[in-house]
């Protein structure tokens, strides 16, 4: 059982940095285009209420923290909990960035074709509306007096995630644009 300690944004903002740059430095990361970013939420000028990790890649609109990317975030609820979520998120706004073509042109190919393949990841659920901006999501136990436990388990997820499912985002939304061109 871990002890109960207030929340602290720097510890928590130390450990999800640890996380991204272990990510970071492992060759299928570099190689393959992956980004991360470390960021408080709300952002400035708003008082932080948590710190967020997103894992990306520069041709998914992640501009402003909007675009497509795998998320986890640690707040004081989490921290109580002992739970940190990891998510997919397909784009905070309603349509593809410079384009007209709606989100669901592309979330509905990419969910299709992982949805077999993420059901059966032990603690995934899909959302009734699975086609929105948060298809699916996890809870990664997290222990405060065993934080290397909670990044290794991290870690982990996120190299799943985008290992498996980083391909079928790419050539989902490589589909959806090139057929956006051809009309």
């Amino acid at each position: 059982m871990q002890k109960t300690v207030s929340y602290d944004l720097k510890l928590a903002t130390a450990l999800l940095t640890d996380v991204a740059k272990t990510l970071a430095g492992a060759a299928w990361f570099s190689d393959n285009g992956w980004q991360y970013s470390v960021h408080n939420f709300p952002p400035p000028p708003a008082a932080p209420e948590s710190v967020t990790l997103h894992v990306f890649k520069p041709h998914w609109y992640n501009r402003q923290h909007q675009g497509i990317h795998f998320e986890t975030f640690l707040s004081a609820q989490q921290w109580r909990d002992g739970e940190m979520p990891v998510m997919l998120h397909i784009l905070h706004t309603p349509v593809i960035p410079g384009t007209t073509l709606k989100r669901i042109k592309l979330s509905t190919p990419f969910v299709d074709s992982c949805y077999d393949m993420v059901s059966e990841w032990p603690g995934y659920s899909f959302r009734t509306g699975k086609y929105g901006t948060q298809p699916f999501s996890c809870r990664i136990k997290f222990d405060l007096d065993n934080p290397d436990k909670s990044k290794s388990a991290l870690e982990k997820e996120f190299t799943r995630l985008c290992k498996k499912l980083g391909p079928l985002m790419d050539s989902s939304l490589a589909e959806v644009l090139a057929s956006a061109k051809a009309k």
